[in-house]
């Protein structure tokens, strides 16, 4: 008797850790998918930008994406980051900014964007990927730079 109970109880934990482990594999399979859709393979400035940055900033980088109504505060024009600072565009600053390592540049606004240098970090642990999307990003903001107000910048740089 007491072999026949052992044998059951042995069936018992083999079936509960096969369907723990097929929970846990069809769970990992469903999670990879989502992942994946967070994050995107090419490190192409554009993008880099059309993919996380245009749902608030626009496609054209001039604050008004899809997601802008819906946030507390209107994403600022990234078209008028070296207007604003008398031609100069603030790579460094903005660059920083978007590492969390920076402080807020003044035309950003309270700091209600996220950061993305740990996200990016998160979704692709290669620190060499993650500082070559993040300067491909502010080189292509760089690119969408307007001289004056109402001006449409040329949007060239990948």
């Amino acid at each position: 008797m007491d072999s026949r109970l052992s044998r059951l109880a042995a069936a018992g934990v083999a079936m509960g850790l096969s369907l723990a482990t097929g929970a846990a594999v069809a769970a990992q399979r469903q999670t990879e998918p989502r992942q994946r859709a967070l994050t995107i393979e090419s490190l192409a400035g554009r993008d880099t930008f059309e993919f996380y940055c245009a749902p608030c900033h626009g496609p054209d980088g001039r604050g008004q994406g899809p997601v802008a109504a819906a946030l507390s505060t209107t994403p600022p024009d990234l078209t008028m980051l070296s207007y604003r600072r008398g031609g100069t565009f603030p790579s460094k600053e903005i660059r920083e900014f978007l590492t969390g390592t920076g402080r807020p540049i003044v035309a950003h606004g309270p700091g209600t964007m996220p950061i993305w240098g740990p996200t990016f970090q998160a979704l692709d642990p290669s620190d060499r990927r993650v500082r070559i999307r993040i300067a491909n990003v502010v080189t292509y903001v760089e690119s969408i730079q307007s001289t004056s107000p109402g001006a449409t910048a040329e949007k060239g740089a990948r």
